[in-house]
């Protein structure tokens, strides 16, 4: 990721960001055949903590006590090869639930883009089992898709310029919760 950019505008304050993972988490209810039947799986990095929280207020709100692991897909993506890595984690899928099999398995991430990370996190998936159904929940979708993969819940849409990304900023990995729309900025040789 860029980390020479301008903010354009704040697209959700944490009190939009809350209210986003009520709708999620409504509609992940209304998937629900029992609390066992589906599991929360939170894509790496802000995938994770939004998985969470969902099954937070799956928790408190709905009574559903709902599985969530986390994904880290960066050694199934297409484009691991040509991808400029700043450093080299271990493959890892931490916080597995135990068993995908005949689950319905609802991948949530932070941001949908180009669709890469998740046609990667489905193989992944496909590794550990054969899941009855697979969901796409989403904060943020910014379209510019370049494969046909589609989101089964979105918190926001927006459609990003070629210069343009969405950041999304949450705790535990930065000191405000927010999403913004970002201009990169040129790097000078």
């Amino acid at each position: 990721m860029n980390d020479s950019f301008k903010k354009i505008r704040k697209l959700l304050d944490e009190n939009g960001i809350q209210a986003a993972f009520g709708d999620m988490a409504e509609k992940i209810a209304a998937w629900a055949k029992t609390e066992d039947s589906i599991i929360l799986m939170g894509m790496a990095s802000r995938g994770i903590p939004i998985a969470q929280n969902i099954a937070e207020i799956l928790k408190n709100k709905y009574g559903m006590s709902v599985q969530v692991g986390c994904i880290d897909n960066s050694y199934y993506r297409d484009d691991f090869h040509y991808r400029k890595r700043i450093n080299n984690p271990p493959m890892k899928i931490a916080e597995m639930p135990a068993n995908v099999e005949g689950k319905t398995v609802v991948l949530i991430d932070d941001v949908l883009y180009t669709g890469r990370s998740v046609l990667a996190a489905l193989r992944a998936i496909l590794d550990l089992g054969r899941p009855a159904a697979v969901k796409l929940c989403v904060l943020v979708d910014r379209g510019r898709r370049e494969l046909p993969i589609a989101s089964d819940c979105i918190g926001i849409s927006i459609e990003t310029e070629p210069k343009q990304e969405v950041r999304v900023c949450i705790n535990p990995y930065d000191k405000e919760t927010a999403v913004w729309l970002v201009e990169i900025e040129e790097e000078v040789a």
